[in-house]
């Protein structure tokens, strides 16, 4: 960022008659000549301020060459699916502050929801990821999710209680991946397949960092929910009800 221009309402010179110069400046007012800020601190104030945080703003810049989706985790991140306390168990328990966030703010969900809308087929690997995030440095993945159409069904045994959601999780090595299964009804693609069989919506979270089965239940719920709650998306022909996150059991097998 350069420094502005000392056009109009720039620092003068006035009272010639007085033996001490004032140089203004329009942001901090009167500051003698001979103080120890220099003019040319005073007039780059706007970038940055003179007692060291230059060389952060040096560093900011570094970093954001480096990993130009540089930015803080929030609850916008990704279009909304960290909500208030996931950030907070993010920051306090592991550290996540900043991540590097590719594309973010774009709505993935979209282009996915063109294809899952044509044919309900387990796409290989999967139909697409709405959202990926790598640590601070852009190498590590910290978390990833993807959607799918089955592939299997969704479980009769919840559908008998009511329930059109059903969550659970594994430990593979250092990592854990929860799953959610939907029960999001698409009678007119399913007749359109060779066995007429009615797969679940997926959603699958690889977790590399560890969150609690909270904030996974919330992340996969709020993933989901960007593509059976908005329209123009999945469009299942029923209603899809989501528990709140501390109300959910998560299954582990």
């Amino acid at each position: 960022m350069t420094a502005a221009r000392a056009t109009a309402g720039s620092p003068t010179v006035e009272n010639n008659r007085k033996s001490k110069v004032i140089m203004r400046s329009p942001l901090l007012g009167g500051v003698p000549s001979g103080a120890v800020t220099s003019l040319a601190c005073l007039l780059a104030f706007t970038a940055t301020a003179c007692d060291g945080n230059d060389s952060d703003s040096k560093r900011r810049d570094e970093e954001q060459s480096k990993s130009p989706y540089l930015t803080r985790l929030s609850e916008k991140t990704c279009l909304g699916i960290f909500d208030g306390k996931t950030v907070a168990e993010a920051k306090r328990d592991h550290d996540l502050k900043k991540v590097v966030v590719p594309r973010d703010g774009e709505d993935f969900a979209i282009k996915i929801s063109l294809g899952m809308n044509k044919e309900m087929t387990s796409f290989k690997p999967e139909a697409g990821s709405p959202c990926g995030i790598l640590d601070d440095s852009g190498r590590k993945k910290l978390l990833r999710i993807t959607v799918n159409w089955g592939p299997n069904s969704f479980p009769s045994a919840d559908k008998k209680t009511g329930e059109s959601t059903s969550y659970s999780a594994r430990n593979t090595g250092d990592r854990k991946i929860a799953e959610l299964l939907v029960d999001c009804q698409r009678p007119d693609l399913a007749e359109k397949t060779k066995d007429k069989k009615m797969l679940a919506f997926q959603v699958t979270l690889f977790d590399n960092v560890g969150f609690s089965n909270r904030a996974d239940i919330s992340i996969l719920t709020e993933s989901a929910k960007r593509f059976t709650d908005l329209e123009g998306r999945l469009s299942c022909k029923n209603k899809v009800a989501y528990p709140a996150p501390d109300k959910v059991t998560l299954k582990t097998r």
